[in-house]
């Protein structure tokens, strides 16, 4: 076996022994060899011979060590670096190992980051589970009891004995609050979604949101679209819903077009608008940061880019594969409440 290799297989201590013994081993034949002589009280020649060797042991020393500790340094400098939300993926080809103890830790480094990563997404999964269920819950109580409420107390001002111009400031308070309560129930949960599918979800969420903010909203949505399942197309109607409310109420834009298609083993989702856009970093507790959590639970890529005089995009792309295998192998985002 070739001698890096025999060094590589050895622990960081042996080498560090190795290191040093070699270093005195060269001290050591440079004093039998050397014809220097040290008499007390020594010279100025002889102490110069001394420091300067003693200089150019504790030099190679310190090179030998640094080259030791290398990958240590960089693995420690790569950690620094890790953002907890996307670990590194090939921690090994960022430090670079050069002997097996330290390609050890960095697996260990690797396994502990992958443990992570999945342990976060399925708490995050449990998260959004439970706020779907919440939501939904909440939009059931709301539609049902004070819809009911509403209805029957615009049926008692129909029945009232009031003069005409009394009752029709009554009747068209109580419609639009009627009209409020089923629109929070409706963003709370689409329905339209399980009844309709997907692509019929998001015209009708384009069309609500043009009728209601003014904004002109264009559609365009190519080819059929494959059945994602349940968890992922919820995903797709929250991001493409988020999107559109921030760019409502931020980006003071008169156009925002809503694009949905295949593209090959994946399914892509774009939200554009023509509005301010923005050039500083999104808050990490945003809308922006929701639809990145989102995003990873069905294990999509969310981007989102801006300039401030040309508008903002956001594209949402998942893999269809995986998208179709969400249901058995996630927790379900629409779960309902026991309740």
């Amino acid at each position: 076996m070739p001698l890096p290799q025999v060094l590589m297989r050895m622990s960081l201590a042996r080498q560090i022994f190795l290191a040093e013994a070699l270093v005195l081993g060269l001290v050591a034949i440079l004093l039998l060899v050397s014809p220097l002589r040290i008499t007390t009280p020594a010279g100025i020649p002889a102490a110069g011979s001394v420091i300067v060797g003693l200089g150019v042991v504790l030099l190679v020393i310190h090179l030998g060590l640094r080259r030791l500790i290398a990958p240590l340094k960089r693995l420690a400098d790569v950690m620094g670096t890790v953002d907890p939300r996307a670990p590194v993926p090939d921690l090994r080809g960022h430090v670079l190992p050069d002997d097996d103890e330290v390609t050890r830790l960095v697996e260990a480094f690797e396994q502990m980051l992958e443990r992570f990563r999945i342990e976060r997404l399925e708490s995050d999964r449990r998260t959004v589970a439970a706020q779907d269920a919440e939501r939904r819950r909440v939009a059931s109580e709301i539609h049902d009891e004070l819809g009911q409420t509403l209805t029957a107390l615009a049926l008692q001002i129909e029945r009232a004995e009031l003069p005409a111009d009394a009752r029709e400031p009554m009747q068209r308070t109580v419609a639009r609050a009627l009209s409020d309560v089923r629109g929070i129930s409706r963003r709370l949960r689409p329905e339209v979604l399980d009844d309709l599918g997907l692509v019929n979800a998001l015209i009708a969420l384009t069309s609500r949101v043009s009728q209601e903010s003014g904004l002109s909203v264009e559609r365009a949505f190519a080819g059929p679209i494959p059945d994602l399942g349940p968890e992922t197309e919820l995903v797709v109607y929250r991001i493409a819903q988020e999107a559109l409310t921030n760019v409502i109420r931020h980006a003071d834009a008169t156009r925002a077009t809503v694009a949905l298609h295949r593209d090959g083993e994946r399914v892509e989702l774009t939200v554009e608008d023509n509005g301010t856009g923005f050039s500083a970093v999104p808050p990490p507790d945003g809308g922006i940061a929701g639809m990145h959590e989102r995003s990873r639970l069905v294990d999509g890529t969310l981007d989102v880019t801006s300039d401030p005089s040309r508008g903002t995009t956001v594209r949402f792309s998942v893999p269809v594969v995986t998208a179709a295998l969400a249901a058995t192998s996630a927790p379900s985002l629409l779960e309902r409440d026991p309740s």
